[in-house]
C-alpha cells in the first residue's frame, strides 16, 4: 500500500527509536497527539507496524494459505483384500497440502507464514507447536468445537496409495470473511500461495486483493472434487499448478490432451500454468509458449512413498519463481524435488535443500 508523507515521517522516527511516545512524535512533526494516534493506527492496519513497542515490518513473508492436518498412514504388509482385516504398519505425521508446501519452502531458506485453521484439540496443538519451529504462525486460527483436519491413506507395497479418506470439514471456516479478517497479515506478504482447501469465495477474495495490492498469487490444486473452489475468472493469478485429473474436473471434460487443457486454462486469464501427469512429466505455459518437462524417474525399488510428491513439486517450482528464475528452471527444480520426496518415507523430505536440488539436476543432466 502507498504511504503519504506524514506516514513516511512517522515510520522514519520509529525506525530510529521504536520506544518513543506518541507525544514525542507529535512534537517532532508539529501535530496533535490524536493525529499521530490516527496515523499509527493506519500504519498498523496497512501492516507496517506490528505491535508495541512499535515493531516495524522489515521483511516480507511467503504467506501459505490453506489446509493443515494430521496424516494417518497405513502401509500394507501384503496386497489389500476388501471386506476383511489387512495387516499394516501405521504412522502419524503432519500434513495438508499448504502445510507441506510451507514446510518445503522453509527448507529452501524462505521466510514463511502459515495461515490456516486448526481445531481446539490436541492434534491442533501438536501441529501448531511443530510449525512454530520453522515458520510464523500468527495467522493460524484455532476453531472451538472443531476437530483438526485428518487425512487417512492406505499405501500398498509399491508405495502407491490404494485408498484415502479426508476429514476436512473444518476447512469451511476458511471463507471470504476469514480472508478479509487477515488483511493485515496479507499486507506482510511478498507472495501469497493458496491451495483449494479454502472456499471459492475465499479464493475470489484473494484474487481481488492480489490485483488491488499488486501481490503475486499462486493457486495449487488439492483434488478433483475441490477444483469447484477455483473461481471462473483467474485474471491476476500469477500461476496455477494442478494435475490432469484436477484439470478435467474443473472443466468437466474427459479430455486427456494436456496442451488442449493448458489452452483452456490460459483462456481463464492465468499468467502461467502447469499441469502434471506423474511419470509422464508435466506441460506448462510460461507466458510465451507451451512446453514440456520430463519427470526425473527413479528405479521402482527406490520408491518408498509417493505421499507429498506433488507438494514437493509445487514448492520447488515456486522457490524458483520467488527468486525470479525463469519457469523453465523452476519447473526442473520441481521435477527433481518430487523425485527426491518419493524416495523418502516423509511427505516432506527432511534432507531437502537448495544445494541438494542443484546437485540432483546436474546428476540428471549428465545421464
Amino acid at each position: 500500500m502507498k504511504l503519504n508523507e506524514k506516514e513516511k515521517k512517522v515510520l522514519a522516527i520509529l525506525k530510529e527509536d521504536p520506544y518513543v511516545s506518541q507525544q514525542f512524535i507529535a512534537d517532532q512533526m508539529k501535530l496533535s497527539r490524536p493525529a499521530i494516534a490516527n496515523l499509527i493506527s493506519g500504519l498498523q492496519e496497512k501492516g507496517y507496524i506490528l505491535g508495541k513497542p512499535y515493531v516495524l515490518k522489515t521483511e516480507e513473508y511467503i504467506t501459505c494459505i490453506g489446509g493443515a492436518n494430521i496424516d494417518y498412514t497405513f502401509r500394507l504388509e501384503d496386497k489389500m483384500i476388501l471386506s476383511t482385516s489387512n495387516p499394516v504398519n501405521s504412522s502419524i505425521s503432519y500434513g495438508g497440502v499448504i502445510r507441506n508446501v510451507a514446510d518445503n519452502l522453509t527448507r529452501l531458506n524462505h521466510l514463511v507464514s502459515l495461515m490456516t485453521v486448526l481445531g481446539d484439540d490436541l492434534a491442533g496443538e501438536d501441529l501448531l507447536s511443530y510449525a512454530k519451529k520453522t515458520m510464523e504462525v500468527f495467522a493460524c486460527d484455532r476453531i472451538k468445537h472443531e476437530n483438526t483436519g485428518g487425512y487417512y491413506s492406505v499405501i500398498n507395497k509399491e508405495g502407491n496409495m490404494d485408498v484415502g479418506f479426508a476429514d476436512m470439514s473444518i476447512n469451511r471456516h476458511m471463507n471470504r470473511n476469514w480472508i478479509l479478517e487477515h488483511k493485515r497479515h496479507l499486507n506482510l506478504s511478498k507472495w501469497i500461495i493458496a491451495d483449494t482447501n479454502i472456499t471459492k469465495d475465499a479464493l475470489e477474495a484473494l484474487i481481488e486483493y492480489a490485483q488491488a495490492e499488486n501481490k503475486k498469487l499462486a493457486i495449487i490444486g488439492v483434488s478433483g472434487p475441490k477444483m469447484k473452489h477455483v473461481p471462473d475468472d483467474l485474471n491476476g493469478v500469477e500461476i496455477l499448478i494442478c494435475n490432469l485429473d484436477e484439470s478435467q474436473s474443473y472443466f468437466k471434460t474427459d479430455e486427456e490432451d494436456l496442451e488442449t487443457l493448458v489452452n483452456l486454462w490460459i483462456n481463464k486469464g492465468l499468467k502461467k500454468v502447469i499441469i502434471t501427469q506423474g511419470k509422464k512429466g508435466s506441460i506448462y505455459y510460461d507466458g510465451k509458449g507451451i512446453k514440456h518437462q520430463k519427470a526425473y524417474l527413479v528405479n521402482e525399488d527406490k520408491v518408498i512413498d509417493v505421499t507429498g510428491a506433488g507438494d514437493a513439486f509445487s514448492s520447488a517450482v515456486l522457490h524458483g519463481l520467488i527468486n525470479e528464475e525463469p519457469l523453465d528452471t523452476s519447473i526442473s527444480y520441481g521435477a527433481v524435488s518430487s523425485s527426491l520426496t518419493i524416495q523418502s518415507n516423509h511427505a516432506v523430505n527432511p534432507k531437502l535443500s537448495i544445494n541438494q536440488l542443484k546437485k540432483e539436476i546436474k546428476k540428471y543432466e549428465n545421464v
